[in-house]
């Protein structure tokens, strides 16, 4: 008789509570040593996967899972300690506070603002008590067609933002604006804050985001700022619940490691991850079969940072494949539907009830507008194709600058968004063949959207939903491969970061990363399909 499996908990624990104690015993270090280290603890990640592997083919792994848990726990814990720098005061203090300043106002006052008036109203708050924080300013984008200004122009627009404010409200709007322009520093506010691309999420995340603002004064930021933190500790508890502590302890490794989380940092910023937590908290409720709770996450992430709805496209080849063998459309299908229908109904008629209907059209403007441009930080299909090899600034000026970058996305984007369709039957065919359930495709319509967008870097942690993926099938060698992969672009990108090459160049390398990573996947897909591996199959 064999005797019973031990839990590894109790050997989780004790590697935790070691990696607790190492991780305060660590003096502070630096924003570029923690890189390095994000480096590290993302290589050691791919080692204790193929270890894992090596483990399972000798058919040693049930006897050595409570060690190697243990050492996954403790290299997520102090995963943790070096994306807060060992320091205390990255997780207490607010680092940089333009992404706040931009959050915290414009929701509190959109109202009146709308999407082009938070610059031309900060500058003419600032004008109005002598201009001690932006007299030194020269140019500030204009938000109403996205070019660069002298500052007359902007003070000429800020005194037409001011009517649409009563006098308590604009005293309000100066109050807040003050508290962020005094905590810049002037270099800051020169070359950076008003130029930016401001404010961009829907009203659908003002509801929240706005609300939220408007519960808590300004001195108070730091409390709604860390409501990001409860929501991850939420996503990776149900992560646990769904998909186990092995999935949950990746996914946690992952958040800490990726350069898409260089910025924002955790509790440093007001509910930018909330979309991100709704999208992996859908996904694993597909995975538990509440399609009435999934539709509804999916339809908060979809509504607050509008391109998560892409990933609708697995929910979708399921129940058309499922209808199509069975001639019947299943009941969860319509309990997915239509929730997705009552809560964005829901979400869109209470914003357009609270901001004006007139808000949701100035949203999908802004949204185009910033669409259309591209910097060095983005990511994508096109990033890669527009990367002619170079390291430094220097070089890429040499190649006409990111100026000339951006007019050939511009000019490849029609393409690359039909390659995104392809991308997207190919999925459908994939789920016919094989019976895949939405929530084996819903990670694959990642592919699609590295063809048709070019995000900012950091909206790419939604790689958490096809690393959590891997991590969930470790037993079956080609996720083992593709987790592994997933892990090694994020070795890659922070070595370049450490190196000290160009920031675009940094995510160049990403998007090639990327771009074998999906090779492989397609690779995988292909033989998948060919054999036609069946779901339940898989699973076995």
């Amino acid at each position: 008789m064999s005797s019973p499996r031990r839990s590894p908990l109790p050997l989780v624990v004790a590697a935790l509570a070691l990696a607790v104690l190492f991780g305060l015993w660590v003096g502070p270090e630096g924003r570029d040593d923690s890189h390095y280290w994000r480096g590290v603890i993302a290589a050691v990640g791919i080692v204790l996967a193929l270890g894992r592997a090596a483990l399972s083919a000798g058919k040693l792994l049930d006897a050595a899972r409570g060690p190697y848990l243990g050492a996954l726990a403790f290299a997520a814990t102090l995963g943790w300690f070096n994306y807060f720098q060992f320091d205390g005061k990255v997780f207490s203090d607010i680092n940089d506070y333009t992404d706040t300043a931009y959050y915290y106002t414009n929701s509190k006052y959109l109202a009146e603002l709308d999407y082009d008036g938070l610059y031309a109203g900060a500058l003419l708050c600032d004008s109005e008590r002598g201009s001690p924080r932006t007299g030194h300013v020269r140019n500030f984008r204009d938000l109403r067609d996205d070019t660069l200004y002298a500052l007359p122009q902007a003070l000429e627009h800020g005194r037409e933002v001011r009517k649409a404010f009563s006098d308590e409200r604009w005293a309000g709007f100066c109050h807040d604006i003050e508290y962020f322009l005094d905590r810049l520093s002037k270099k800051a506010l020169a070359s950076n804050f008003f130029v930016d691309h401001g404010y961009n999420p829907p009203p659908t995340w003002t509801l929240v985001g706005g609300n939220l603002a408007l519960a808590v004064d300004v001195e108070h930021l730091k409390w709604i700022c860390h409501v990001d933190t409860v929501l991850i500790a939420l996503m990776l508890g149900a992560l646990w619940w769904g998909l186990g502590l092995e999935t949950m302890l990746f996914a946690s490794l992952f958040f800490t490691v990726t350069f898409s989380g260089r910025w924002p940092i955790l509790g440093m910023a007001i509910t930018r991850f909330d979309w991100v937590v709704a999208l992996v908290i859908g996904w694993v409720l597909l995975k538990k079969e509440m399609y009435g709770g999934a539709a509804a996450a999916m339809t908060y992430a979809a509504l607050n940072r509008v391109f998560p709805a892409i990933f609708f496209w697995g929910w979708a080849v399921e129940a058309v494949t499922e209808t199509w063998r069975t001639r019947k459309l299943a009941r969860k299908h319509v309990v997915f539907a239509a929730t997705a229908v009552v809560v964005g109904g829901l979400m869109v008629g209470a914003a357009a009830a609270e901001y004006g209907p007139s808000t949701l059209v100035s949203s999908a403007r802004q949204l185009k507008l910033h669409n259309e441009s591209f910097s060095s930080h983005r990511v994508g299909l096109a990033t890669t194709i527009v990367w002619d090899g170079e390291i430094t600034r220097d070089e890429i000026n040499e190649h006409g600058g990111m100026r000339a970058k951006e007019l050939r996305v511009q000019a490849m984007m029609p393409v690359l968004r039909g390659v995104a369709v392809l991308v997207l039957a190919a999925i459908a065919l994939y789920g016919y063949r094989t019976n895949r359930r939405a929530h084996d495709l819903v990670p694959l319509v990642m592919m699609a959207f590295f063809c048709a967008t070019t995000p900012q870097v950091n909206y790419y942690n939604l790689r958490l939903v096809p690393l959590s993926w891997h991590a969930s099938k470790l037993d079956q060698r080609r996720h083992v491969l593709l987790l592994s992969l997933l892990l090694a672009v994020e070795v890659a990108a922070q070595a370049a970061h450490v190196a000290k090459w160009d920031r675009f160049t940094v995510n160049a390398v990403s998007s090639v990363g990327l771009l074998v990573y999906f090779a492989a996947l397609t690779g995988v897909m292909a033989w998948e399909a060919y054999r036609g591996v069946k779901a339940e199959e898989d699973a076995q």
